[in-house]
């Protein structure tokens, strides 16, 4: 959730991107689920690299979503029925706060919201150059509407309200900050402005963070998660602000640092805290389920066992009920055991991932 070229879809890309080194050595991929998905995600990819091969681009070179797309990516095990489904909503930043002589089909923004209200997890994507790029106060009077940060607020609480109504399922937000690789010394670049940027968000979305912990249930989680989108650019340094309207808009331009290798970072702790927002929902329903199969087959067992009249158990042979009990009561069984095996295989991926250790440029909020 965010404004316009904020970067939604390049985070999508950015987790599809670094999976197969943070799942190196592992049996596991993710990969897109579906035709649609796969088509956006190598269209953005597409967009990316030719970026990075031009040498340069500026900030609102990429295009913007212009309709709501679920993507829908799968994290696979190889192994049938062992699988992990993630449907990821993005839509035009627009339809958040519409600008005057523009159409938001109120239908689809309806259909988006309740998504959204149903999500464990929700992403909020920040434009780190807006912020890190405001000098002086009028910048600064710019930024809550360049990033949408009321609009944000208001979808937020509606998330964190109908969590809780959900209290047995957990709840996630990421503050995603985008294009870190200006103010990280980890990856390429020689400035550590780490500190600052950190400052800087959790001043903007404070406001967000706080109608979220008094809506949201107890066990909420806040993460502030930094993304290096490409890792291997950097601002050039002649970062403008223009007249746009009634308001100002950033102009900057990047430049691709040799030898021009794209290096996502930050999209494995993003990965890891959803594995971790997975595992405690698919235990929790994982328990129900077994719960139910082992109460069913104690009824089966306890009715199997049941002393009868002679006459009583004549009559259930010849009628085949008792022959239908036992196959219903083997049923059961065979069930409850391919049961564990996917849940034993479902752990050793997922709790692999989840156990990891989120990396330093990480905090919870």
């Amino acid at each position: 959730m965010g404004p316009s070229r904020v970067g939604k879809t390049s985070l999508i890309v950015s987790l599809i991107e670094d999976a197969p080194r943070v799942l190196a050595g592992k049996t596991a991929v993710l990969r897109a689920h579906d035709q649609q998905t796969a088509g956006a995600v190598e269209r953005r990819l597409n967009e990316l690299r030719g970026a990075v091969r031009a040498g340069s681009f500026r900030r609102q070179a990429l295009r913007g979503t212009e309709q709501a797309a679920y993507y829908k990516l799968a994290l696979e095990t190889g192994i049938a029925g062992v699988a992990v489904y993630l449907n990821v909503l993005d839509f035009p930043g627009g339809w958040l706060s519409p600008e005057p002589g523009t159409h938001r089909p109120e239908g689809k923004w309806q259909e988006c919201r309740e998504f959204i209200t149903r999500s464990t997890v929700l992403l909020v994507p920040v434009d780190a150059t807006v912020l890190m790029s405001a000098s002086d106060p009028e910048h600064e009077r710019a930024i809550p509407a360049l990033l949408k940060i009321t609009q944000v607020e208001q979808v937020a609480e509606e998330w964190a309200t109908a969590r809780a109504y959900e209290p047995g399922q957990p709840a996630l937000l990421l503050l995603v900050p985008m294009k870190c690789e200006s103010y990280f010394n980890d990856n390429g670049g020689s400035v550590d402005e780490s500190k600052r940027l950190f400052e800087k968000v959790e001043k903007a979305y404070d406001r967000v963070l706080e109608v979220v912990r008094m809506n949201a249930p107890s066990h909420t989680q806040l993460l502030y998660c930094p993304l290096d989108t490409l890792g291997c650019v950097e601002l050039s340094g002649r970062e403008t602000w223009v007249p746009d309207g009634d308001g100002l808009q950033l102009s900057a331009e990047f430049l691709v640092r040799p030898p021009g290798e794209i290096a996502v970072k930050g999209a494995e702790e993003i990965l890891i805290a959803v594995c971790r927002n997975i595992a405690e929902a698919r235990r929790a329903e994982q328990q129900e389920l077994a719960d139910e199969i082992e109460g069913r087959s104690v009824e089966l067992e306890e009715e199997l066992r049941r002393k009868r009249t002679f006459r009583e158990r004549l009559r259930r042979r010849l009628s085949g009920e008792q022959r239908e009990l036992g196959d219903t009561y083997r049923i059961i069984q065979n069930r409850a055991v391919r049961n564990r095996r996917r849940q034993e295989h479902f752990e050793k991926l997922v709790d692999d991932l989840a156990s990891r250790p989120l990396g330093p440029r990480i905090r919870e909020l």
